[in-house]
């Protein structure tokens, strides 16, 4: 739903002034700060790796419409049907139309920030046809009728006990607790019955290979391989 100036002004004068948001965002990024100095202690290292990669990015999307079309002619050499939309009505129609081809009425899916954006959840169920988020952080979120907050870190927002406020309203049988490691399993018990019970896998991807046809998934949690490989339909909305 689009937002006027003011009403983005307004919003975030709110979430500034809230304290216990500001104090679940100030937790989470210090814990990701202190992951970062773990993974590269050596600053320099960790600058050229970031160098290099916006190397790559620009370079690519320098050519991406001739990339584009080497990645779609060597997706179907390996058998992978392309689509081509121009906006979110034809996205959300030719999705629609894969799932009537299936009968399906579940869907679940990885992480997909162009699903996000072209609002598929909301359009989907207007057709009768349920998605399911399978990121963690994406189905805290989800069952709590919220949105991400953050590109990787969905829940970022989010402390334990409110996450265990959630499981406790939407998920039957939940025992209130604050252990983040039982949230977590309660989380993935949930959602492993979910992958067998849907119709379709649905993710997007981290990067795709044009020279060979191929699209590469990077994940922490399981659920990209499991949306990509259990259902007996997968599609990929790729960024």
């Amino acid at each position: 739903m689009s937002q006027t100036p003011e009403q983005f002004h307004q919003l975030a004068k709110n979430a500034l002034g809230d304290k216990q948001l500001r104090a679940n965002f100030r937790g989470a990024m210090d814990y990701l700060r202190d992951k970062r100095k773990t993974a590269f202690s050596d600053a320099n290292e960790e600058k050229q790796i970031r160098d290099l990669a916006e190397s790559i990015r620009q370079r690519c999307l320098s050519k991406l419409p001739e990339l584009l079309e080497q990645l779609e002619f060597n997706c179907y050499k390996n058998g992978i049907q392309v689509h081509w939309t121009e906006n979110p009505e034809q996205a959300n129609a030719i999705i629609a139309a894969i799932a009537n081809e299936h009968d399906a009425k579940q869907i679940i899916k990885g992480k997909s920030m162009v699903s996000e954006e072209i609002e598929m959840n909301h359009e989907m169920a207007k057709l009768g046809i349920e998605c399911l988020e399978s990121d963690m952080g994406e189905y805290i979120v989800q069952l709590d009728g919220d949105k991400p907050s953050h590109i990787i870190m969905p829940a970022i927002h989010k402390n334990k006990q409110e996450v265990s406020d959630t499981f406790e309203q939407h998920l039957d049988g939940f025992k209130p607790t604050t252990d983040v490691d039982s949230l977590i399993q309660t989380g993935r018990t949930r959602l492993r019955q979910k992958f067998f019970e849907a119709d379709i896998g649905l993710s997007g991807v981290n990067f795709a290979v044009a020279e060979t046809g191929t699209l590469c998934l990077v994940e922490n949690e399981g659920n990209g391989r499991m949306s990509t490989t259990v259902q007996c339909a997968y599609r990929n909305n790729g960024h």
